[in-house]
Order: structure tokens, then C-alpha cells, then sequence
């Protein structure tokens, strides 16, 4: 390695190798000696992005790695009880689990123009509502009565 005036050098020397020998075992030594020689340069450590550094503390650390974290982010309580979809607000609507503000409009929107809802299926018509979520939510629906949804 030391006839190799950079990290460049060593991988073009290494790529050429690669090419010139058509084994997959060669390959594969070449992918783990460039991985290896990739670590090293770096000084043994790796980070995808510049706040990842280390700069203040444990404090610093917990917050950023809170931030990364998609189980971090604050979730809405199991709701109770049925929603009617077609008398509800848009603030009721979104007491229901992963429907903000976007998709209440959405249901409200579809509702103005196709005269309500016939059947709590037609909901899957309304952008954003696949089978999982109408799965999901189909529990809570309703399209005649009172809402009395309400979170636990």
C-alpha cells in the first residue's frame, strides 16, 4: 500500500485488478480492502451527516438521536366510540388515528362533491385512505347517528 501515493491511486490500482481477474472471489476481496481502506482513511469512525458529530455532551447526543427516532414523534390516543363521516368536522376527522389536517380536508372535499358518503367503503375513494388504513379505521366509521368519538 505504500507504493500508493493516495486513496484514489489505491482504488484505481484495485479496480483495474478487479477487471483484469474476472473471479468473483477477487471481487470481493477488492470490495472489503476498498471498505477497509475507506474506514481507515476515516479515522476508524463513521457518520452519515455533520450533526452526527459529536460536539456537546451526552445533552447533544440524546437529542439528536431522539430526533432520528420515527417512535419519538408524539402519537394520538387510541380513540373510542364512532365517528359519522358524514356530519363530522374537520377537527373531529383528525381525533382519528393518522388523519391530519391534509386528509380531513381531503374527506370533507370528497364529501362536498359526491353528496356523502353511501357506505363507510367509500372512504377508500377519498386520496390517502388505502386498505390498511381503511382496516385500520373502519372500527370507528359511521354514516348515520351521532359522532361520539372520543380519545381515551
Amino acid at each position: 500500500m505504500s507504493s500508493f501515493s493516495s486513496f484514489s491511486s489505491f482504488a484505481r490500482a484495485l479496480r483495474d485488478r478487479a477487471h483484469a481477474s474476472s473471479g468473483l472471489a477477487s471481487r470481493a476481496l477488492t470490495v472489503i480492502a476498498a471498505t477497509a481502506l475507506l474506514v481507515v482513511s476515516m479515522g476508524g469512525t463513521w457518520s452519515t451527516s455533520a450533526s452526527a458529530a459529536p460536539s456537546g455532551g451526552a445533552a447533544a447526543a440524546s437529542s439528536s438521536s431522539s430526533s432520528l427516532d420515527p417512535d419519538a414523534r408524539p402519537r394520538k390516543k387510541p380513540a373510542t366510540g364512532k365517528l359519522n363521516l358524514n356530519t363530522a368536522t374537520a377537527d373531529q376527522l383528525m381525533m382519528l388515528p393518522s388523519v391530519g389536517p391534509a386528509k380531513a380536508e381531503r374527506i370533507i372535499e370528497w364529501r362536498k362533491k359526491n353528496g356523502g358518503f353511501k357506505r363507510i367503503a367509500d372512504l377508500r375513494r377519498v386520496k390517502g385512505f388505502g386498505y390498511r388504513t381503511f382496516k385500520r379505521l373502519e372500527p370507528l366509521l359511521d354514516i348515520k347517528g351521532d359522532t361520539t368519538l372520543a380519545q381515551r
